[in-house]
């Protein structure tokens, strides 16, 4: 079973993308701030992290830089998730080494999409 890791100070978001994720068979894990994003990553290496740009503590843009610069064999597939329509932004997490943007407001076949696309489905 794959493993993601839903980074979002958003309860709410969380809940809908658990709910989601645990539809399409995945092994949902929740981290509420940027810290906590690193310690679930290590504890778990989770195929995919969907991460919003503003998380407390850490924000998404250092997170991913964070998971990126570890050295470990397995990456994930890193997908941010944000209400930022912002195409600077967007650039700098793509250039950063997420493989993908969704923007807020989501549903569950935009996501499917995305997953299809990174072939995680």
């Amino acid at each position: 079973m794959k493993t993601c890791l839903i980074a979002d100070d958003s309860k709410i978001i969380r809940m809908v993308l658990s709910k989601i994720l645990g539809n399409m068979g995945f092994n949902v894990l929740e981290a509420e701030d940027g810290e906590e994003v690193i310690e679930l990553f290590n504890l778990h290496a989770p195929d995919l992290v969907f991460i919003d740009w503003r998380l407390p503590v850490m924000d998404g843009i250092d997170v991913l830089y964070k998971i990126r610069n570890q050295k470990k064999i397995k990456q994930p597939k890193i997908l941010f998730c944000s209400s930022l329509v912002d195409v600077d932004k967007i650039k700098e997490a793509l250039q950063g080494g997420a493989d993908d943007y969704i923007m807020k407001p989501f549903d569950e076949e935009i996501i499917a999409g995305k997953l299809a696309i990174l072939d995680l489905l």
